[in-house]
């Protein structure tokens, strides 16, 4: 008896049943952006962030990702030397670098590109390998610093205590 009503409202008012119609097919795409929205807040990341990660997804697959501890390779934030970043307070920190290169490891002497994110090797071609820098072989070994679990970044994200 409900659908029959809702039959006789679209098909007498064409007003209404356009209205219920574009309702109807545009539900399933709210619902798909909401289910997406949950995973990333359940993944810790942005929707940025996401194709970020799959481009390091990519690097690693094909062996061009490495990883380092930060304070041996920028040093201790003692030394005199500016940090790398801000020092932001944030539940979860981290002592890792992580740099692309060209497949090769990184050799002593090698130049941190202006974004941080890759290298440029040393001219010279006898160099040594630079043994601080380990291949990333898993996106599970790289860590992300903003994933608290799902109820704290669903917290964050909503800014409540």
């Amino acid at each position: 008896m409900y659908f029959q009503f809702w039959g006789m409202a679209i098909s007498d008012d064409i007003r209404i049943g356009g209205v219920f119609l574009l309702a109807l097919l545009s539900a399933p795409l709210s619902l798909t952006l909401l289910f997406y929205h949950l995973y990333l807040i359940w993944a810790g990341m942005t929707t940025n962030e996401s194709a970020k990660w799959t481009d390091w997804r990519e690097d690693i697959a094909a062996g061009f990702a490495f990883k380092a501890k930060s304070s041996q390779i920028y040093g201790s934030r003692t030394e005199g030397n500016p940090p790398a970043e801000p020092n932001i307070p944030w539940p979860v920190n981290c002592d890792q670098t992580l740099v692309f290169t060209d497949g090769n490891p990184p050799k002593i002497g090698y130049q941190l590109t202006r974004e941080f994110n890759s290298i440029v090797q040393p001219d010279n071609p006898d160099a040594s390998l630079d043994t601080r820098w380990i291949r990333v072989k898993s996106l599970n070994e790289v860590v992300n610093i903003y994933d608290l679990g799902f109820w704290s970044n669903l917290r964050d994200g909503l800014c409540i205590s």
